[in-house]
Formats: structure tokens, C-alpha cells, sequence
């Protein structure tokens, strides 16, 4: 994808998602400046919009982007501890949002402009899902499902494709977080094109799995998958994921053994598993989620829907209208919702995936990460200062570093390709450009063609 054709599709999306708030009668303004204030009660500095119209009083999410609207970012302004200003032909304090609300810290907040002040309206955690999230979701993919990657990106597989595989070794993609088959993995087909090698040796049978990730739970997703596999396929699999695809892919390949876990799904997982998965071979763990992410944890959330904005504005991986459905959806549920919750590192999915058996074996497996140091990194030119308190630990943007590969599973360090280390991190490299890098590419070659 060229810049020019991302940039259409970033100002698409970003259009998408906001007349999607308007249908759902969420929108109240947008065109606002941003106007540097001082809390009335507690000193604190922040920002509040500089707008007469009565209508924004209420909003309770901003969506905010650059003058080139190259960036996205959101605000929540809060009405609760600050009285409203009404006079008349007086600025509106419709409300007051700290700084470190917006992207942390952002260079001349005059450049930015509030393209939509929403007022979403509370609700359930199953309603903000069925009507926020899935929308959302619809939008980047119309359905769930396989992807048959011998013939492209966003080609379904057919139930005779999938028929034709049985008994077959076979490659299976797993995407991420607000991502799809396209936009985390389909860099695989450029330069020296990693995908035709892996196409060949696979004999063609190579499949992505598309699917929701803010309207549904990992573990949801990882039944999903199973059913759409033909019960008798009989595979010999190896697979890549990236994000939160590796909590998807240890759910897949756990093995309670009817063990007394939180979540009796991974028992339901083990037993849809027979007469699909013959036999697990080797898996990729790219910047996945493995022990899960410090921005799901709770009071961390409003940091993680920012970092996603940043990244959707940057990168294809991301999808920035899915990003905004995001949003919309944990406002609405109070930030609470179950596809974010399995997310945290404190999660009991995490914390089953640590106690369960696994059909993980330590000699094939492997993961490629990345260390990432913001203040040496070009997302500066963007006008966003990432904070480097994001994470208390050393991370690529959206997870740890060390969870990648540790404690479960437990990869060893020469089955690890790293951008970056502890002590030498670096800048140019973070979560969602790892399948734009050569050395990923020769890397899983290097593991699956030879296999």
C-alpha cells in the first residue's frame, strides 16, 4: 500500500466511524478548536473546546486529530467536578479533560481540532457490544472466517478448499487487536514476497482466520475458529500470530485435561480440537499477548484506546474505524468490557493459559519482538510526546516485552528474533510494523520453509 493510498483509507475510516455516530444520534459538533485551561477547583492545566454551541455540553468523547489529520486521538471530558459556564457570548466550560488525557502530551493543542464531540449514552457491556462494537467491526470485515491465502488477502476460503486440505500439513495466520488477515500480514507479499516461499512450501495450503476482536473474547474467537475448520480436516498445523492472536492460538493448543479452570471454554476448545488438529507443529508468536497487556488493565484503558489511534494513524495493522467502534463501545459500558477484560495481564485466561498443559513444545516455538523507545522514534514527528511511564516495563507499544516469550510459553533466546533489547533499545520498530521488517521475513522462512 503506497502513503497516498493509506492516507485515503486513514480519512476514510475516520469518516466511516464518525457518520456511524451520527446515524446512532451520538454526534453533537465537531470542527472545534482545543483551548488551554486551568481546572476551576483543583489548579490542574487541561484543555476544554472553544465553542458556543449548546449541544456539546453533555459529550463524554472527543475525537480529536491534527490539522492533517494524520493523527487521531480521543479526550474525555469529565462535567462532574467542574461547573458549566452558560453566559452568554462567554466560552462554553462544557467540561475539562488533563493533558495527559490526549496522547499524554501534545505538541501546539491550537494544530488540533475535535472532529466529533459524541455523547454516547451508557449501556450494558452486551448492549455496547451487539450495537457499537460488531458495527464497528462489520465495517473492516463483513464476515468472520477463513481467508485462503494461496490466493490473496481478502479472498474466503471455499468449503472445498478447506475439503481439500484434509490430512494435509497446513500454515494457519491469526491476526490481532482492531486488525485482519490483510492488514497485519499482507507486507508478507512484498520485497522478496516471504509469502509466495511459504505458499510453495505448503503446497498452497496456507489460511488466515478473520475475525471480531473488540465484540468478541479470545476464547470465543478460538471456538469460532475451530467450527469453521471441517471436522474431519485432520491438520498438521503450524502457525504465526501477532497481538492478541497468541492468546487465541494458546487457547487453541491448550490442553487442560478437564482441569477445574476459570474459564471451562479451553475444555470445550480441547474437545472441538479432535478430528480437525491432528498434530501442532511450529508456532510464531509475534508481539504476542501471551501473558497479555498492561494497557488492558483497569485505569489503563483510556492510555491503550490512545496508543491505538496513534498506531491506526500510522499503520494499516491497526484499523483506525474499528479503534474509534472501541471507544465508543467502552464508554458505553463504562469501560468494562469482556474482549478487553481477557486482554489484562490479570485476566483469568492468562492465568489459566499459565497453569494449563500445552501441546507447546520448547523446541518449536518462537517469537519475534520488539523494545521500543519513543524518544527516539519518528512517531515524534507526528506531534504526539509518548509518555515513557506508558507501561512500567520495557514494551513495543501495546505489550511486554518479556510475555512474548516468558514465563509460558518459555521460548528460548536463539528462537528469538528481537528489534531491540533491554539494554540497547531502539526507535524505528513497535508493535505493528514487525511483518514490515526483511529480517522477519527471512526469519519465518528461515523456521517454516526449511521445516
Amino acid at each position: 500500500m503506497t502513503s497516498s493510498e493509506f492516507e485515503t483509507m486513514r480519512k476514510t475510516q475516520l469518516a466511516d466511524a464518525i457518520a456511524q455516530a451520527k446515524s446512532d444520534s451520538e454526534f453533537r459538533g465537531g470542527g472545534f478548536r482545543l483551548v488551554p485551561t486551568t481546572n476551576k477547583k483543583s489548579g490542574e492545566f487541561g484543555f476544554t473546546i472553544d465553542s458556543l454551541n449548546p449541544r456539546i455540553h453533555d459529550a463524554n468523547l472527543l475525537i480529536i486529530a491534527n490539522e492533517n489529520e494524520d493523527v487521531v486521538q480521543f479526550a474525555f471530558p469529565s462535567t462532574v467536578d467542574q461547573p458549566l459556564d452558560v453566559s452568554d457570548g462567554e466560552l462554553k466550560q462544557f467540561g475539562f479533560f488533563p493533558g495527559i488525557h490526549l496522547g499524554h502530551a501534545v505538541a501546539d493543542p491550537t494544530r488540533w481540532i475535535v472532529k466529533a464531540a459524541l455523547k454516547v449514552v451508557k449501556k450494558a457491556a452486551t448492549d455496547a457490544i451487539g450495537t457499537i462494537a460488531r458495527e464497528a467491526e462489520k465495517q473492516l470485515k463483513k464476515e468472520e472466517g477463513w481467508i485462503d491465502l494461496n490466493e490473496g488477502f481478502d479472498v474466503r476460503a471455499t468449503a472445498e478448499r478447506l475439503a481439500q486440505a484434509k490430512g494435509k500439513r497446513v500454515l494457519l495466520f491469526v491476526h490481532g487487536i482492531f486488525s485482519s488477515i490483510h492488514g497485519a500480514f499482507s507486507d508478507l507479499a512484498a520485497g522478496p514476497a516471504a509469502m509466495d516461499k511459504l505458499r510453495s512450501a505448503y503446497d498452497g495450503y496456507v489460511f488466515g482466520y478473520d475475525h471480531w476482536t473488540i465484540s468478541k473474547t479470545p476464547l470465543e474467537n478460538t471456538l469460532d475458529l475451530l467450527a469453521a475448520i471441517p471436522a474431519d480436516a485432520d491438520w498438521s498445523v503450524d502457525i504465526v500470530c501477532h497481538s492478541r492472536g497468541g492468546l487465541i492460538v494458546r487457547s487453541l493448543v491448550a490442553d487442560p485435561g478437564g482441569a477445574n479452570l476459570a474459564n471451562a471454554e479451553l475444555n470445550a476448545i480441547a474437545s472441538q480440537r479432535q478430528g480437525r488438529i491432528n498434530s501442532v507443529g511450529k508456532i510464531i508468536f509475534a508481539a504476542a499477548a501471551n501473558q497479555g497487556s498492561q494497557l488492558a488493565d483497569p485505569g489503563k484503558i483510556k492510555d491503550f484506546l490512545n496508543i491505538a489511534a496513534l498506531l491506526a494513524s500510522r499503520s494499516p495493522c491497526f484499523a483506525l474505524d474499528v479503534v474509534i467502534g472501541l471507544a465508543r463501545a467502552l464508554v458505553a459500558a463504562a469501560f468494562d468490557l469482556p474482549s478487553i477484560r481477557q486482554l489484562a495481564t490479570t485476566s483469568d485466561l492468562v492465568k489459566d493459559l499459565n497453569n494449563a498443559a500445552t501441546l507447546i513444545t520448547s523446541e518449536r516455538v518462537f517469537g519475534v519482538r520488539a523494545d521500543f523507545d519513543g524518544s527516539h522514534s519518528i512517531l515524534l514527528e507526528a506531534g504526539v510526546v509518548l509518555d515513557k511511564l506508558l507501561m512500567a516495563v520495557d514494551n513495543d507499544l501495546v505489550v511486554p516485552y518479556e510475555g512474548v516469550a516468558y514465563p509460558h510459553p518459555a521460548i528460548a533466546a536463539a528462537s528469538i528474533l528481537e528489534f531491540g533489547t533491554p539494554t540497547a533499545k531502539q526507535g524505528t520498530v513497535w508493535h505493528t510494523q514487525l511483518f514490515e521488517q526483511p529480517d522477519t521475513h527471512d526469519f519465518l522462512c528461515k523456521q517454516l520453509v526449511a521445516s
